[in-house]
């Protein structure tokens, strides 16, 4: 009797398809590669066509990665595009790991990958898979083929460098869950904020041409950021914490803990006027109506930028919190600490750390928010006088009155205390 094969590769595929990618978790898997083969300038594009139908939206043709990375020799083009391979399996030194995630997130996106990529002094060399060849009956291609000696199509040359790099091509999208137009728009806020450390150290990305500006939700650094001239906002002091590495993530030689580092801040006092201003303009073209969540950052990449998943500890995030930003670093070593996945979407740390976070920034967050609080009230405050003075009726005084009209008992939590600053305290509250 024949041996059956471990995996039924047609099935298996359709599968993987459904894997937890989203666009920008997929398109980031590619823009990771780029950066590991020390790319410094990224370019992105996203060909779409316009809609056929009312409310329709804008369908896309292909997206176009290119970079001036080092690029690939033929050998490792021929397996690069291997689900489980990588030149860099489990190496915690940089943001890539785990040898699954550019290809898988591909065929999540789309049917055909093509790849084309060049080392100084070399030709580009081509190879490519095809889901619709590999999944029919029976399969039209059971290989990856090998790398052949091929030019790049004449529209695409500008995405590259000139003596070296990578271009990846996607086509046959056929999972497209919104306009190309909003994809793009969003693509760029997620890039900005993902990789802000990156394109502070001077990579440039660009997508559809246009260069992607920085996003700090902490909002300290302004550099290149589409604010650049913005005050900076008020960082607190640094917090870490000290967390064992696990014995199999452990390095010969290594220390056996990796430190964790928070930082906190409160925006600056101008954007924040009084209670609503997260829903203004100047906020929204900030992205400040986003910032009610923690982003947490391995080896200076954004892997998640949300609220906490089960955060039950006393009261949770509301608008108010978009005030203060948080963000937590780790080194990958940490990884299974923060339940990183194969992936790199989403980081959610482990019960035991999640209290120790808990215990960290709470009295920073309690500092921060009533320092949100006491402005709004001074603000009010102010306002109230100058109406007063501008002969506006605010009903304070006849409140002011009623209040002084009313007796009180006198008595020793508040005998120290000034009556009429009383007065004007209660009225105003």
């Amino acid at each position: 009797m024949p041996g059956v094969s471990l995996v039924n590769d047609g099935a298996a595929l359709q599968s993987m398809r459904n894997s937890d990618f989203d666009a920008y978790s997929a398109i980031g898997e590619v823009v990771d590669n780029a950066l590991q083969a020390d790319a410094r300038n990224i370019r992105i594009r996203i060909d779409y066509l316009t809609p056929t139908g009312k409310g329709s939206t804008e369908p896309i043709t292909a997206v176009y990665f290119g970079d001036d990375g080092t690029g690939m020799a033929k050998d490792i083009l021929h397996q690069c595009l291997q689900l489980g391979y990588s030149s860099r399996y489990n190496d915690r030194s940089g943001i890539g790991r785990f040898g699954v995630g550019a290809t898988l997130a591909a065929i999540n996106q789309c049917k055909k990958i093509e790849l084309y990529s060049r080392v100084k002094g070399g030709p580009w060399q081509y190879t490519f898979i095809d889901l619709d060849l590999i999944m029919n009956n029976p399969p039209a291609m059971t290989e990856i083929p090998p790398p052949v000696t091929k030019e790049l199509p004449s529209n695409v040359t500008e995405l590259v460098g000139r003596e070296h790099g990578t271009l990846v091509i996607w086509t046959k999208y056929d999972r497209q869950h919104e306009g190309a137009i909003d994809l793009i728009e969003e693509m760029r806020v997620w890039a900005g904020r993902t990789y802000r450390y990156f394109i502070w150290g001077d990579v440039k990305l660009w997508i559809n041409g246009e260069p992607v500006k920085a996003i700090d939700p902490l909002y300290v650094n302004t550099k290149l950021t589409k604010f650049p001239d913005d005050p900076p906002a008020h960082e607190y002091k640094q917090i870490s914490i000290k967390w064992p590495v696990p014995p199999e993530d452990r390095l010969a030689g290594a220390p056996n803990e990796s430190i964790i580092h928070i930082r906190l801040s409160l925006l600056p006092k101008e954007f924040r006027p009084h209670a609503g201003s997260g829903n203004s303009k100047f906020a929204k073209d900030r992205y400040i109506d986003r910032n009610e969540g923690i982003s947490i950052v391995r080896n200076k990449r954004e892997v998640f930028y949300d609220h906490i998943p089960w955060w039950n500890y006393g009261s949770p995030f509301k608008e108010i919190d978009r005030w203060w930003g948080c963000e937590i670093s780790f080194d990958a070593v940490l990884d299974s600490a923060f339940t990183v996945k194969n992936i790199k979407r989403g980081a959610v740390p482990i019960k035991r750390l999640k209290d120790a976070i808990h215990v960290a920034i709470t009295p920073t967050r309690h500092t921060a928010l009533e320092s949100v609080r006491d402005d709004w009230d001074a603000a009010r405050a102010k306002e109230v006088i100058k109406d007063e003075e501008n002969g506006v009726e605010t009903g304070h005084q006849q409140a002011e009155e009623a209040v002084k009209e009313t007796p009180t008992p006198g008595n020793i939590i508040d005998k120290d205390k000034n009556a009429d600053e009383e007065v004007r305290r209660v009225t105003e509250e």
